[in-house]
């Protein structure tokens, strides 16, 4: 019975991956074009189908049996609007949860994802924001994002942690959050066995279904900082406490 588990989980990860890249390029062809076409904020709108598709995502990977999810304080990142909502990054999955969960969701996303064959089209018409603008339009595009009431995902290490790795934060967030003043909401994602790393193909699955929980911890107050005669200390000193956050609450220290 393992085995079969196995083999129908490695078949059923296949179609969810084909559903993910393959559906966000149909979607971006079809749909979003027509809702486009309507009045309003097209951007917003975008968003919001990509958060209840998303939604649905997770339903269907935790229906066909691919992996459970366990959360704590979950509602409150559906009142984060305006904040910068800061995780650490186990799984490739870590993204599509937490835009699951978030109703008004902006992403800083690689330039690499932005200019994607499939997902490219629905990044841009989400108005996503790519990561290689100029320091400056890459702070004021991220300020309008957080003055219109969105959250802005970041995922401070860069990319996806390798097992039994400390935390290693880039100064990106903490200079976006002293630069704009945002609150800091606080994520910490676990996932056992670790599956979706970084440098690992989708069919290299865990012989167990893995289990992830996602916990929405304390908000953080960036202003509190600028207490410090340097905006640069600033952003160095909130580093260093976020980082050991991370690291306290994942069993590092």
């Amino acid at each position: 019975m393992r085995r079969i588990n196995y083999y129908w989980r490695l078949a059923a990860t296949g179609g969810a991956f084909a559903t993910l890249f393959f559906g966000g390029g149909v979607l971006a062809v079809t749909l979003l074009p027509v809702l486009s076409l309507l009045p309003g904020r097209r951007c917003q709108r975008a968003q919001r189908v990509v958060h209840g598709l998303f939604r649905l995502y997770i339903w269907m990977l935790r229906h066909l049996g691919l992996l459970d999810m366990e959360t704590e304080g979950l509602e409150k990142l559906a009142l984060s609007g305006g904040r910068l909502v800061v995780a650490n990054h186990p799984s490739l999955l870590d993204v599509v949860m937490l835009m699951a969960a978030i109703p008004k969701a902006q992403c800083i996303v690689k330039h690499e994802l932005w200019d994607h064959r499939f997902l490219g089209p629905l990044v841009r018409r989400a108005g996503y924001i790519r990561n290689d603008l100029d320091p400056e339009a890459l702070v004021a595009t991220c300020r309008e994002a957080l003055d219109q009431g969105n959250s802005l995902i970041i995922f401070p290490e860069g990319t996806r942690t390798t097992p039994g790795t400390r935390p290693q934060l880039r100064r990106g967030f903490a200079n976006l959050a002293t630069l704009t003043g945002a609150s800091i909401q606080l994520v910490v994602i676990t996932c056992d066995p670790p599956t979706l790393i970084k440098g690992e193909p989708w069919w290299r699955i865990p012989m167990h279904k893995p289990h992830f929980r996602l916990v929405v911890a304390e908000v953080l107050d960036a202003n509190s900082y600028l207490r410090y005669q340097y905006r640069s200390l600033a952003a160095r000193k909130l580093v260093q406490f976020v980082e050991s956050y991370f690291a306290e609450k994942l069993g590092y220290v």
